[in-house]
């Protein structure tokens, strides 16, 4: 029989890190989720200058969008779960700021989609963004390393103060 023997610091820094892994996780999936960023976002190219946007960000900016980004998880998941299955295991794209594409949802998982939009719409605001802002930031941090560390070590702080 194998014994394991764990201490504080190795269950907080096993936290830490399913904390991390789990908000660039919703920060992906949100790509997908977020008003402002349809089929076309993705197209955007960035240049040689993309670390110098990163700078662009302050860093009340990063607190703000870590503090987004771990208050709108937990809404998304029960929207993604019930949209499921309700869809019968599917779930498909959803894109806030596109009234026509959810007009053309199911009827059955409609308004879950639509209250999981309104709530990420407050969550933003109630934090100090913009839609707008929000969706720049969360596009600039996918071609941007040193803005995704950033992200990363705020979320690391807001998990910490948990």
């Amino acid at each position: 029989m194998m014994t394991f023997f764990c201490s504080r610091s190795f269950l907080n820094l096993n936290l830490s890190r399913a904390v991390i892994v789990g908000a660039l996780t919703t920060m992906g999936l949100l790509s997908g989720l977020v008003p402002n960023l349809s089929a076309s976002s993705p197209n955007i190219v960035f240049g040689s200058s993309a670390s110098a946007q990163s700078s662009a960000v302050s860093e009340s900016e990063v607190t703000n969008y870590a503090t987004i980004v771990m208050t709108v998880e937990p809404a998304r998941q029960a929207a993604y779960g019930t949209i499921k299955k309700r869809n019968g295991g599917n779930v498909p794209p959803i894109v806030c700021n596109d009234q026509p594409s959810l007009a053309r949802l199911n009827p059955n998982i409609r308004n879950v989609a639509t209250n999981f939009c309104n709530q990420y719409t407050q969550i933003v605001k109630r934090n100090g963004m913009t839609i707008t802002r929000f969706n720049e930031i969360t596009v600039m941090q996918q071609a941007d390393p040193d803005l995704q560390n950033r992200i990363k070590n705020a979320l690391l702080r807001l998990a910490k103060k948990k």
